[in-house]
């Protein structure tokens, strides 16, 4: 799947590999004023670079490291030279073979190596400078986008729905719920996600979402008291799995969600 859309001044590019006749998951890359933002999985890079080549590119940069986020890289940089950037703890991961679940394999595929280079605090377009924020829940090395004179805040995976109940196995909540506060002290009217979904009032969806996460921590250390499990809470407050644990095996899961809560955790 390969599918671009325009929304005022920044180009949506979806990106996504179909498995069975279904794309399971897809992401967003974000074209704005000539500047990238992620590259998109290995097996959708080719129709990635044959429509920027028609595009006034100048440069990409990654959020993070993830194999959906930088699979665009090398062959953005090779064919049509120009730089590609990410966050300095990126460089090291990029630089080599990334070892990945088959189940990321058959979604993404495997990106080549390269390098790229580091980021700093800011990025300049040719109209606009960008504020580069470290958030560190996601993933320990992920960045977001601030465009503070429009509001808007590319996210990347830092947020990536109001409501979640899933999560990769070993995600922090603790760690999220903090990326979450401080892209709030940002103040974003516009959150401009890696799901490719748009949020217009973009700082009272952070607020409602910390407090459906402080809401979910209490309730599941609550459950946890009580004895149950966390694939017994998991199914109390979300219902059974969906068919992503087994596709998966068990790598992203209601359970992981659960256990997000409980991690580097006194309780």
């Amino acid at each position: 799947m390969f599918e671009v859309k325009r929304y005022k001044d920044i180009t949506r590019i979806m990106m996504g590999t179909e498995v069975n006749g279904r794309v399971v998951f897809s992401v967003a890359a974000y074209l704005i004023d000539g500047l990238l933002i992620d590259t998109g999985c290995h097996n959708t890079r080719r129709e990635l670079v044959d429509y920027l080549a028609n595009q006034n590119i100048s440069m990409a940069v990654n959020t993070h490291h993830h194999v959906d986020h930088i699979g665009g890289n090398k062959v953005i940089m090779e064919r049509l030279k120009i730089p590609v950037f990410a966050p300095q703890e990126s460089l090291p991961i990029i630089a080599r073979k990334q070892d990945i679940f088959s189940y990321q394999e058959q979604l993404w595929g495997c990106p080549e190596l390269c390098l790229v280079n580091p980021l700093g605090d800011k990025i300049h377009t040719t109209h606009y400078p960008l504020q580069i924020v470290n958030t560190s829940g996601h993933s320990g090395d992920h960045v977001v986008f601030l465009l503070r004179e429009r509001g808007w805040l590319f996210t990347g995976d830092e947020f990536f729905m109001e409501k979640p109940n899933s999560a990769r196995k070993d995600e922090d909540n603790r760690l999220v719920v903090k990326a979450l506060k401080k892209m709030l002290t940002l103040q974003p009217e516009f959150l401009i996600t890696s799901s490719g979904r748009i949020y217009s009032d973009g700082s009272d969806v952070l607020r409602r979402t910390i407090a459906y996460f402080e809401k979910i921590k209490d309730r599941v250390h609550n459950l946890k008291k009580s004895g149950m499990s966390s694939k017994e809470i998991a199914s109390k407050l979300f219902g059974e799995e969906t068919s992503l644990k087994e596709f998966t095996e068990g790598q992203f899961s209601r359970e992981n969600f659960i256990e997000g809560f409980f991690i580097n955790s006194a309780d």
